[in-house]
Parts: structure tokens; C-alpha cells; sequence
């Protein structure tokens, strides 16, 4: 991280207890000699300097916050040569500074801890000969070397040999996860035994570690409504404030009692308890496996009243077989899955990624593409040294001449393969639901969720029998990427709208629901970008856990707010009836502040049902 960043962020504690320590020093000697006043007077004048600071700041911005009530109290205090009083203020809003602090570092560490596991160096393969480079010197294409007991130093596809990779770091599970060639690997996950080759697809700031990262960092800037409510809470607070110190001189003209109005009222715990809350609950969230890009999201999540499921992919297991492949006369079978094998070699679709496995089976060595373009809603259409190689569903296949009705109403998905225009065969595949897919539904349905849909581009025989097995209440088969918008479209005025999915023809609806959740393990960079929340693991039990802890955050909120006000409401009656002083009052605002935050910390444990 650096030594710059380390030393601003040792700064501001160090300046705080060094005051903390002189005001102390004053406190003491102020008993053991009247001479001690003196450094008593000058403790709190200097230790009153933070305080004005900023509140010369709010005011040159026109703004009117906790800090200038803070001011005026201190000011009042030493005006009225109350040093004892003055002093202990300063002691306390000194702790109260670095609470702060602390808590607005616990996102800093989490993200320290993360990118912490990035390995530094890297085994780059050139022309057979291996070299230890920096990892910020490899590039897209580059083949890396992982062996056993080392870290993956970027994103990758494996393009030789398997390994056991430990994917804790970014999914939370410890299990190792078996890779085999076309595996997706991520940065920083741990090969546990094996030795593996590497493509890199995606380096630096472009992992996936990296970018859980600067969402964690970003997910500030989108607030929830519970946030906003309580903003508006206190902007409105603040003015109550002074319109009741005002009337409290005016009536008593007892400066003290004005100086002790102004310390009691707590506003400072807000602004940091409701982000504390948000930031525990993304920060647990992302321990999981589950990046929420703001806690805007976890609150729209408290109650969906529809939950639409893409298939392939995300309801799918992604253990898609190829079932049958039928080549035309005069087709070798080497011809065949060279030219399969280079359209899909690069593929990050599930579908595309089984076939390539496919190909590896019957051909040893398959060239590079020289470009690939994906048909979205159709198929693939690849550019090699043998001719332009196609690949495509049914309405690709309806082009060429082929029928794909038989295949699929077997419930299989039906690709046509040709070159140059000419058809050589069709590939029929077959995916299963993953295992958790029913249970997550039925669990789904328990949390209140209305209704539960699939949308999908496959044959409506194909969309059955996957609904079927999992209980959905209802899917639409057949789909182009447009036809998913439209009819996330229709669905929105019906409740709160998630759309769940992970490839490139999910991003746009992904983008117009009202909560996106991107399959972010094996999902493509752009749905991943398009979506709110993106679930690493590919683990469908992570969604109604995400929804509890959605539901779990937002009540911890409101109870922050709740405590907030009757904190306020005693400590205002306290000081009107006489009970605190402007040294009680700044100990009753330090001792208070700390309730909504240990509220709030409740989130940083694990979160359960």
C-alpha cells in the first residue's frame, strides 16, 4: 500500500492523543497546584482549535452542522473561564474524533486485507522459457505458469493442465474447486496442488479482486433510503438545536445551561453509525462471495415482490454435456472440432466453454482465433486461418437449413456449426439445474417473494423441463436480449423487480430492473458492470441470504435512529432541568455516541436467518 497512505492515516490519531495526553497533563496538575491552571488554560485553548477549525469551515460553506454548536460551547465555556469544564469538552470531543475515525477506517482494512492477497510477482512463459516478472507487467494474452502453493497473479482461462484452486479469498469458501482446461481462474485464489497454465484475460485494475475493491469503495456513494431518511432527520435536527439553545438563554439567560443544550444534542453518532451499519453489511456480504455496490441495494432487496431468473448459466448448473454431434459426408471429425474448437476457445459462456472442453477430447492442438463476434440472442461467428467458422441456435441454424425442432423438443439446445457459409454439422448440448437451484426458489418464496420467473433464449421444450424441475412459476421461452427489457418493462409496476443472470444478452435487462444481480463467477465482465450485486460464487443459496442481510441492515438502521432520538430527548431534559452541566453534557454526548454504533457493529458478526 505505501508508506504516504500509512502516515495520513496515522496523522490524525497521533495529533488526537497527544492533545488527549496534554489535556490530561493539565487535568492533573491543575489539582496538584493552582500554578497548573495555567497549562490547564493552555490544554483546552489549544485543544479547542479542531473544533473551531471546522466549525469555521461549516460556516464559510454556509452550513450549519454539530461542529458549530461544539465551537460555540467551547467558546462559551472559556469565556466564562470554566477551564475545567472547557478542557474536559475538548477531551471528549477528541475521543469522539477518533471513533470516527476508526470506523471510517474499517472499509480501508477490509479492502487493505483484500488486495493484501494479490501476489507481487509472476512466472510468465515465453517461447517455452519461463521468467519471475512483476505481476503489474502482465498483459492481456500473456501465458502464466501457477504451481502448487502459489497464488494466481490475474484473471485466466486455464489453457493447460488442472489444479485444486482454494477460492476463499474471493468467495469465502474454503473448499478447493477442481480446474480443468477452459476454467476460469481468479487473482489471488490459491493453488492448493497442480501445476496450470494460464491466458490472462483481465490485469491490474481489471480483476475481479480488484474490482470487488473499488466497489467497496464506491458503495458509499449509493445511499438507501434508510440513509436518506436519516439525513433528512438530521438536517432538520440542527435547527431545532439552535432554535432551543436561542430560547433556552432568552428565558433563563444562564449561558452554561445554552453551552450544555448544544454539547448534549447528538448528530455526529448518525453520520457514523447508519455508514457503519451499510459498510458491515457489504463488507460481511463480500466475505461471502456477494459484492453489493451500495446500500441503496440491500434496501430495495427487503421485499421483492418478483424475481426474474435468466437460465443458462445462472439457474443452470453451467455442467453442460455435449449429447450429440452429427457431422456432414466428406466432414473428418479432426476438420470438425478444429473448427468448433477455434470459434469457442475463448468462450465465456458456459455453452461455449463445454464444447471447447469437447473439442480438447478429439483435437490436441487448436489454433487461436484470429476474431471473434458474438450474434447476440443467435450465436458465435469466428475469423481463422480455415475459414470464417460459425456457430449458432436454432435461428442461426434455420438460416443454413437446419431444422433444430427434433433436438430440442427432447429438451436439448441445438447449435448448427459451418465454414464459409457451408454447413459441416450440429453440436445438441444439454445442461441440469444446479442442485441448490429448487431449494433457493422454494427458499425465495418462503421470504415473500410473489412470483419467480426464468426468461431464456432457449426452445420452449428446453425452458419446460428446466421450470419444471426447479418449481418456477412461470418462464418465456425464445427470448432475444430485447425481449428480456421489454418484459422487465411490463413487470416493474407490478413491485420490486430483480433480475438475475450473468451474460452479455442478461446486461440490459440486468440494467432495468430495479435490483441486477450478476452470476459474477462465471459471468461476463459486462454483466457484471450492468448489475447492482453481483454474486461471485455462482451460488444460488447466496441470493436469499443476501435479501435476509438486506432486511437485517435496515432494521438495524431504524434502531439506530430510534436510539438516537431518545438519546436526544434525555439529554435535552437533563440539561433544562438542571441536572447536567457543560461537562456532563459533553460525557453524556461522548457516552451516547457509542449506542447506535455497538448497534450497528452487531452486523459485522455473521449474518444469519
Amino acid at each position: 500500500m505505501g508508506r504516504p497512505p500509512m502516515r495520513q492515516l496515522l496523522s490524525m490519531p497521533m495529533r488526537e492523543f497527544a492533545l488527549e495526553g496534554l489535556v490530561v497533563l493539565g487535568f492533573v496538575a491543575s489539582f496538584v497546584s493552582p500554578s497548573g491552571n495555567v497549562l490547564l488554560a493552555v490544554a483546552a485553548i489549544i485543544g479547542s482549535v479542531p473544533t473551531l477549525l471546522e466549525a469555521m469551515k461549516s460556516l464559510l460553506r454556509l452550513k450549519i452542522g454539530i461542529d458549530v454548536f461544539n465551537a460555540v460551547a467551547v467558546v462559551i465555556t472559556l469565556v466564562m473561564w470554566d477551564l475545567r469544564a472547557a478542557a474536559f469538552i475538548v477531551l471528549m470531543l477528541s475521543a469522539a474524533r477518533v471513533l470516527e475515525w476508526r470506523t471510517a477506517t474499517r472499509t480501508g482494512d477490509a479492502i487493505a486485507e483484500l488486495l493484501a492477497l494479490k501476489p507481487e510477482r509472476a512466472m510468465l512463459e515465453v517461447d517455452g522459457d519461463l521468467h519471475d516478472v512483476p505481476a503489474d507487467e502482465v498483459r492481456v494474452g500473456d501465458i502464466l505458469v501457477v504451481t502448487e502453493g502459489g497464488r494466481v497473479p490475474v484473471d485466466g482461462i486455464i489453457t493447460f493442465g488442472e489444479a485444486h484452486l482454494n477460492e476463499a479469498s474471493v468467495t469465502g469458501e474454503s473448499v478447493p474447486v477442481h480446474k480443468l482446461p477452459g476454467d476460469r481462474v481468479v487473482s489471488s485464489t490459491l493453488d492448493e496442488s497442480g501445476t496450470i497454465k494460464i491466458r490472462a484475460t483481465a490485469v491490474g485494475g481489471d480483476t475481479v479482486i480488484d474490482r470487488m475493491a473499488d466497489l467497496m469503495r464506491d458503495a458509499a456513494k449509493h445511499k438507501s433510503r434508510s440513509e436518506k431518511l436519516a439525513d433528512r432527520f438530521a438536517g432538520g435536527f440542527l435547527p431545532f438545536v439552535l432554535a432551543l439553545g436561542l430560547v433556552t438563554y432568552l428565558v433563563t439567560r444562564n449561558a452554561s445551561m445554552t453551552a450544555a443544550i448544544f454539547l448534549v444534542a447528538c448528530a455526529d453518532d448518525m453520520a457514523v453509525a447508519i455508514p457503519l451499519a451499510v459498510t458491515a453489511s457489504i463488507g460481511r456480504a463480500a466475505k461471502r462471495g456477494v459484492v453489493v455496490k451500495g446500500g441503496e441495494w440491500l434496501d430495495r432487496l427487503r421485499a421483492p415482490h418478483t424475481v426474474v431468473f435468466d437460465k443458462t448459466g445462472t439457474l443452470t448448473y453451467g455442467a453442460i454435456e455435449v449429447m450429440d454431434v452429427v457431422m456432414e459426408p466428406g466432414v473428418s471429425e479432426s476438420s470438425f472440432w478444429s473448427a468448433v474448437g477455434q470459434a469457442e476457445k475463448f468462450s465465456e459462456h458456459p455453452i461455449g466453454r463445454a464444447v471447447y472442453r469437447e473439442a480438447l477430447t478429439h483435437v490436441s492442438d487448436i489454433p487461436d482465433p484470429i476474431d471473434v463476434r458474438v450474434v447476440q440472442g443467435a450465436g458465435i461467428v469466428a475469423r481463422t486461418h480455415d475459414g470464417e467458422i460459425g456457430i449458432g441456435n436454432e435461428r442461426l441454424a434455420s438460416a443454413i437449413g437446419i431444422d433444430g425442432t427434433e433436438a430440442s423438443a427432447t429438451g436439448r439446445t441445438v447449435f448448427g456449426v459451418y465454414r464459409d457459409a457451408k454447413l459441416i454439422g450440429y453440436i445438441s448440448v444439454s445442461d441440469v439445474p444446479k442442485p441448490e437451484a429448487a431449494e433457493s426458489v422454494r427458499e425465495l418464496k418462503r421470504l415473500g417473494v410473489r412470483r419467480v420467473l426464468m426468461f431464456t433464449g432457449d426452445a420452449p421444450e428446453v425452458a419446460r423441463r428446466v421450470a419444471d424441475a426447479i418449481g418456477i412459476d412461470g418462464y418465456v421461452a425464445s427470448m432475444r436480449p430485447e425481449d428480456k427489457v421489454r418484459a422487465i418493462e411490463d413487470l416493474l409496476p407490478q413491485g420490486t423487480l430483480v433480475m438475475v443472470g450473468d451474460g452479455v444478452n442478461d446486461a440490459p435487462a440486468l440494467a432495468r430492473a430495479d435490483v441486477g444481480i450478476a452470476m459474477g463467477g462465471a459471468g461476463t465482465a459486462v454483466a457484471v458492470e450492468a448489475a447492482d450485486i453481483v454474486i461471485l460464487t455462482d451460488d444460488l443459496n447466496r441470493l436469499p441470504d443476501i435479501i435476509r442481510l438486506g432486511r437485517r441492515t435496515v432494521s438495524v438502521v431504524h434502531g439506530d435512529i430510534v436510539i438516537w432520538a431518545v438519546s436526544n430527548v434525555i439529554g435535552f431534559t437533563l440539561v433544562l432541568t438542571g441536572f447536567l452541566g457543560p461537562a456532563l453534557a459533553a460525557f453524556y454526548n461522548f457516552v451516547t455516541d457509542f449506542f447506535p454504533m455497538l448497534n450497528s457493529t452487531r452486523l459485522f458478526k455473521e449474518y444469519r436467518d
